[in-house]
């Protein structure tokens, strides 16, 4: 019970906001199972005492038919009018629960971006915030709710029929008991471990399928997409053969509980025909009796496939929490502690490295750059440069050392400061998949019309997304795959400009462009990036005349290019 609240609890205070729905969907629930129960039991009890009364004139002209057919009318209306109700309230309250989880799980994903993230494959991610978050519907819609109704019914029809006779009442609540607690704790048992296989396979089938199609052209050109889409087929058979074994214990268990029905209705008309025998019991009551055990099992149908499908939401939750409860490299404060006083940057003897074991990628770096100044860090490939450019927009901390902007510790700056004082063009800028103004307004959402053209103006942009179909709100596609890849790179510089931030960080900027291509974009950007604080990273020597400074990064330390 205790991993069982460990792994589930936490997933509960999101339930608390939508109690009123789950509640109303609850009783909308409980009216249908006791208008099902009335419904029959009253037809039974109703076409006895009819034909009963039929045996002579005298009790035919006396019986009633009047109010027990508005009753059977008065419950089939109640019973229709509730399960609609019991469908929009309780299907509500889940949408608006999951909708919640689906944002707060987002919540604990941006602080992990990139440190830990980096650690889980995007379509295990993809997985995780769909199917996983999916999965937890059954802690209400098919676990919660269900019990309540089935726990409310059996107390209700128990005091029913013990108003004809206690023994009556109590085998039909033993047999309740056993088809509501009994066989839903057997499949939930047998149904465990292939639940929590059922999630890994799931998660691991759609990662496989999201990275083939985001691979899709390497698969092709090596030959090698015949070799993937088998491994999809084995995840896929595997998966099949998951659900099959889930589709047996289901009907295994529906089949228990038929035959616990069938038991107590027959057990019930042997101690009612008893009854009928010693004269305290009638024959239309006895109908009643047995038709009412029978619509009561309604109630506790559900119960086996929610208890036995418990091991996959179990397994979803631990895969949510293992996300959550991952630590975020960096913790930004609410408020900023200090304001820079100026767009000057220190690096004051920063050391980091990826791992504590490992060597240290940068090792005492000092750096000062004077506000204005344009520097340009050279180095080979895996020297550092990037992470020192990370280490700036604060993607990771420095395990010692400090950063300072302005005279203050960038640690000390709320991210929403240190986001509007430094803005990063890298040669992996994302394009999303929207139109050429939303991806603008990524860098400044009330960013006005004129401020748009002039950042495209200045990026030599605007000549082409004048002339697009559809000018600005043209979509560009999946990874902005309707752009060149000059373009693409022009649209970054376009979302600094509009960012307007005092220090530019240039991450390989050109890198992959033809010559004339990146000669070009060079020249704009060092254009646009006029009286900025500039740190270009690059291995290139295009544009290295234009720089005031050129450093050299190597062996974890900065030094000034001969």
């Amino acid at each position: 019970m205790g991993k069982l609240r460990s792994e589930l609890g936490p997933f509960f205070r999101h339930f608390v906001p939508q109690w009123r729905w789950m509640a109303l969907g609850t009783l909308m629930g409980l009216i249908t199972v006791v208008a099902g129960v009335g419904l029959l039991s009253l037809s039974g009890w109703f076409i006895s005492a009819t034909a009963v009364a039929g045996l002579n004139a005298a009790t035919a002209n006396a019986f009633n038919f009047f109010y027990p057919s508005i009753g059977v009318r008065l419950f089939a209306f109640s019973r229709t009018a509730a399960r609609y109700g019991e469908r929009i309230f309780s299907h509500d309250a889940t949408f608006r629960i999951l909708k919640e989880l689906r944002v707060w799980f987002y919540g604990h994903l941006e602080p992990l971006t990139p440190g830990p993230l980096a650690r889980f494959r995007s379509g295990d991610i993809l997985n995780r915030i769909v199917a996983d978050i999916d999965a937890l519907d059954n802690l209400y819609l098919r676990t919660l709710s269900p019990g309540i109704i089935a726990l409310c019914l059996s107390g209700i029809f128990f005091m029913f029929l013990r108003l004809f006779d206690p023994m009556m009442a109590g085998t039909t609540l033993a047999f309740l008991a056993a088809a509501g607690v009994g066989v839903p704790m057997l499949a939930g048992n047998a149904g465990a471990k292939t639940g929590r296989r059922l999630a890994a396979q799931s998660a691991t089938l759609r990662t496989r399928i999201v990275e083939g199609i985001q691979g899709m052209p390497e698969l092709l050109v090596f030959g090698a997409h015949r070799r993937h889409l088998e491994a999809v087929k084995q995840e896929h058979r595997a998966l099949i053969r998951s659900q099959l074994r889930m589709s047996h214990i289901r009907g295994i268990s529906a089949g228990m509980i038929t035959l616990l029905s069938g038991a107590a209705m027959l057990s019930v008309l042997w101690i009612g025909a008893d009854r009928v025998g010693r004269g305290t019991l009638d024959g239309p009551e006895l109908a009643l009796a047995v038709l009412g055990v029978l619509a009561a099992f309604e109630a506790v149908m559900p119960l086996p496939t929610a208890f036995q499908y418990l091991g996959r939401t179990r397994e979803a939750g631990r895969r949510l929490l293992e996300i959550v409860n991952t630590a975020p490299e960096v913790i930004f404060p609410g408020h900023s502690a200090a304001r820079p006083d100026g767009a000057d940057v220190t690096f004051d003897a920063v050391s980091f490295g990826y791992t504590p074991q490992g060597p240290p990628v940068l090792d005492r770096v000092r750096l000062h750059i004077p506000a204005g100044q344009r520097v340009a860090l050279l180095g080979e490939t895996g020297a550092g440069k990037s992470t020192l450019a990370n280490l700036l927009v604060r993607f990771h901390d420095p395990d010692a050392g400090e950063i300072r902007l302005g005279g203050a510790d960038i640690r000390c700056l709320s991210e929403s400061d240190l986001r509007g004082q430094v803005v990063m063009v890298s040669q992996q800028a994302h394009m999303f998949n929207a139109s050429l103004r939303d991806n603008l307004l990524i860098a400044r959402s009330d960013a006005p019309e004129a401020d748009i053209r002039s950042a495209l103006a200045s990026a030599r942009l605007l000549g082409f997304a004048e002339g697009l179909p559809e000018g600005l709100d043209t979509w560009i596609g999946e990874a902005g795959k309707r752009l060149s890849g000059g373009q693409a790179r022009r649209l970054a510089v376009a979302r600094a400009i509009l960012r307007d931030a005092p220090v530019w960080v240039l991450d390989e900027p050109t890198e992959g462009l033809d010559t004339i291509t990146e000669q070009a974009l060079m020249t704009e950007l060092l254009e646009v990036s006029a009286g900025r604080t500039v740190l270009m990273i690059t291995h290139r020597p295009v544009g290295l005349h234009r720089m005031d400074r050129v450093l050299v990064l190597e062996g974890g330390k900065i030094r000034e290019r001969r």
